[in-house]
């Protein structure tokens, strides 16, 4: 009895098993896989048909349908008009490459590990729960980057991770309302070597490689060997821009050398510096009062102010207008903002600075069911107003005014 047993036993482990599928997602077929994710895709005549067959966007709404509002952007003035719009009225689509609207004034808090990252970030369907769960309201991972008003559309681009990645996809959305907030971007006034080198401080990001560098170069200078030039400079933070942005960051970085590097990097403690380099007076466009005690506070908690102009950025120093180098570990650009390239190439009237030129309605003239808003967009001089308008109440007017509730 177990001689025969054993027989079976043996019959059955000689036979092959079936071939199992090398497939790890059973639901996709494996010429959707290989196309996808191989570097050498499979060519199926099958597979391009059926990706062109795909639907290449939203099209116009359909009498019945909730007339559809197009978001560009995700800061401050567009989640503000999301926040604020009748979802009841109208259906919400906002395209973006950023899901989440950033706190920019709590950045600086982040970098020196004050406040957690998550605490200045909102994801977009919080702020807007319908892109969620409305049928017709949607939130898209995207960059637009064209616009066609005479057929009230938009063309898109999907947003990709590095260049290892699936090809972007373009689609086309309809609107009967068009809200350009795509912000701003950091002037460099094309000088040599900052997007290279130096780090913006703009996005959750920004902060992350600001925190990372900080905290790596505090251990790097306490390696034995390394001389004592080095250290001053991998501990010296230049900051180029004396805006608010710049002296906010200073201060937080003079609080975390007062409270923490003292305690926690008590070797390198004397060799860490901190500069803000400034061409004006620091916070120029603020009251006097205001930007005296700024200074005296500065200069107080130990950070170096310097007045001068960059020339040139390298690797590891920056070259002043006097002809003076300035060696750095960490450097630090917020000398101010400007109109984007998608800005800049829309051919629409502009306001002084090259923002789209909006009235007093915040519309963009010649052109129907087009506004714009927040950093993006200046009073055009014929409406005798200041080239920005205030976001937070213009945004309230123009949603309570221009969408009539």
């Amino acid at each position: 009895m177990t001689m025969a047993w054993f027989r079976n036993l043996k019959k059955l482990s000689l036979t092959k098993p079936p071939l199992r599928s090398t497939n790890p997602h059973p639901f996709l077929p494996s010429t959707f896989l290989l196309s996808h994710f191989s570097s050498h895709p499979i060519p199926d005549a099958a597979a391009e048909a059926a990706e062109l067959s795909r639907p290449p966007g939203l099209g116009p709404t359909v009498s019945g349908e909730k007339p559809r509002v197009v978001v560009l952007g995700s800061g401050w003035a567009g989640c503000r008009l999301m926040k604020g719009l009748d979802t009841s009225i109208y259906d919400v689509v906002c395209v973006s490459p950023r899901n989440h609207m950033v706190f920019t004034p709590l950045l600086a808090s982040t970098c020196v590990g004050t406040l957690e990252f998550r605490s200045v970030a909102e994801p977009i369907g919080r702020i807007q729960p319908s892109i969620s769960r409305e049928p017709g309201s949607y939130f898209f991972l995207a960059n637009c980057t064209s616009v066609n008003t005479d057929e009230h559309s938009v063309q898109c681009e999907t947003v990709t991770d590095g260049l290892n990645t699936l090809k972007p996809w373009r689609f086309k959305l309809s609107y009967d309302k068009l809200i350009i907030a795509l912000g701003s971007q950091p002037l460099t006034f094309g000088i040599h070597g900052v997007k290279e080198h130096a780090i913006f401080l703009r996005e959750v990001y920004h902060a992350q490689e600001i925190r990372r560098k900080l905290l790596l170069n505090l251990m790097l200078s306490d390696v034995p060997g390394i001389s004592v030039e080095e250290k001053r400079r991998l501990l010296h933070c230049v900051v180029v821009g004396g805006g608010p942005t710049g002296v906010e960051f200073s201060g937080e970085l003079s609080d975390f050398i007062i409270k923490d590097v003292t305690q926690r990097y008590a070797h390198v403690k004397d060799y860490i510096q901190v500069t803000l380099i400034e061409a004006n007076e620091i916070l120029s466009s603020f009251d006097d009062r205001l930007r005296h005690y700024a200074t005296k506070q500065l200069t107080k908690s130990g950070v170096q102010l310097v007045r001068g102009i960059v020339k040139d950025v390298k690797p590891q120093s920056i070259i002043l207008n006097d002809g003076s180098e300035v060696p750095y570990g960490l450097l630090v650009w917020s000398t101010g903002v400007g109109p984007s390239p998608f800005v800049n190439s829309l051919e629409v009237p502009k306001s002084p600075g090259g923002r789209i030129g909006i009235d007093e309605w915040l519309r963009v003239p010649a052109v129907e069911d087009v506004f714009a808003i927040g950093d993006c967009s200046g009073f055009l001089e014929s409406t005798g107003k200041q080239v920005l308008p205030a976001l937070a109440q213009r945004c309230q007017d123009f949603i309570a005014t221009i969408f009539g509730y």
